[in-house]
C-alpha cells in the first residue's frame, strides 16, 4: 500500500497533475491540502469517473482537504474532536482505508509571529495533539499526513538563520512537533532516510526553486504498527520543475 499527502494549492488548477501522478505512481491512498474550493466545486467526478473513491472537507477560496482512494473510505472524522474552531476551517479529515487509519491534515501558518494567528496555531496543535493520543487506540497503522507547516529541525530547511523567527520554525512550534513523536509517532522520513536533506515546499518568491531554497515542512506521522509495516518514505520533487506547480511537492510512503 502507498499513502501520500501533497498541499495542492489549488485542486481545480492542478487536478490533471493529481490524477496523472496517482496513476503513474501507483498510490493507493492521496491526501490533498489546500484544495481552495467548497466540496460542491471540487472536481469529484474526474477521479470516480476513474474508479477512485473521494472525500472532501472544503472551504470557499481557501484552505481545504481531501482524501482520494483507489478502495472504500469510512469517514471517521471531519474535524478534530472538542475543538469547536477547527469546524469553521476545513484543516482534518479522518477515514479509514481497508486496515488503515489515514488522516489529511492542514496545519495553520501562524505568521507573523507576533498575532493571534499563531495563538491559533497553537491551540489547533495543542487539539491535534489530544486527538492524535487517542488515535494511540487503534491496533492497527495509523497514518497521519499533511501540510504541518512545521520545519522539525535545523538539517529541514536551507538556511536555519532565515526561518529562526518565522512560526514555522521557532521553539515553542518545534516542541510541539516533537511532542507528538513523543506519544508514539514517528516522523516516515526520517525513519527511512536518517540525515538525508531533501525538501517538500519551495516558495514562489525570489527564485527558490531554482537556488534549492527549500524546507521540509509536508510529514507522515506514523504509529509503531505503521512503523512495524513501512517499506519506504520519499519525497517526488520533480513535480515542482512543472509547468505552473504547486508551491509544495508529495511525500509518500509505501507499507
Amino acid at each position: 500500500m502507498k499513502f501520500a499527502s501533497w498541499n495542492i494549492n489549488s485542486i481545480n488548477l492542478r487536478k490533471e497533475a493529481v490524477l496523472n501522478w496517482i496513476i503513474t505512481q501507483d498510490i493507493d491512498v492521496l491526501g490533498l491540502q489546500e484544495i481552495k474550493c467548497e466540496e460542491a466545486n471540487f472536481p469529484k467526478s474526474f477521479f470516480t469517473d476513474n474508479n477512485y473513491f473521494v472525500e472532501v472537507i472544503g472551504q470557499k477560496g481557501y484552505n481545504g482537504v481531501a482524501i482520494i482512494s483507489k478502495y472504500p473510505i469510512e469517514v471517521l472524522n471531519r474535524n478534530i474532536p472538542n475543538f469547536i474552531e477547527e469546524i469553521s476551517q476545513a484543516r482534518y479529515l479522518e477515514v479509514k482505508i481497508k486496515d488503515y487509519v489515514f488522516s489529511s491534515i492542514y496545519v495553520p501558518n501562524g505568521n507573523p509571529i507576533n498575532s493571534e494567528k499563531l495563538e491559533y496555531k497553537l491551540s489547533w496543535i495543542e487539539a491535534f495533539i489530544e486527538h492524535a493520543r487517542c488515535l494511540l487506540e487503534f491496533e492497527m497503522p495509523v497514518i497521519l499526513a499533511g501540510d504541518y507547516n512545521i520545519i522539525p529541525e535545523e538539517i529541514d530547511c536551507w538556511d536555519e538563520q532565515v526561518w529562526k523567527n518565522d512560526a514555522l520554525a521557532i521553539p515553542d512550534i518545534r516542541f510541539k512537533f516533537r511532542e507528538i513523536k513523543n506519544l508514539g509517532y514517528f516522523d516516515s522520513f526520517r525513519l527511512i532516510n536518517k540525515n538525508k536533506c531533501e525538501w517538500s515546499f519551495w516558495d514562489y518568491q525570489n527564485g527558490s526553486w531554482n537556488k534549492d531554497h527549500g524546507i521540509r515542512i509536508d510529514h507522515i506521522l506514523i504509529n509503531s504498527y505503521g512503523a512495524d509495516k513501512i517499506k519506504d518514505c520519499k519525497i517526488d520533487k520533480s513535480l515542482r520543475g512543472l509547468s505552473k506547480p504547486s508551491d509544495h511537492t508529495p511525500i509518500f510512503a509505501t507499507f
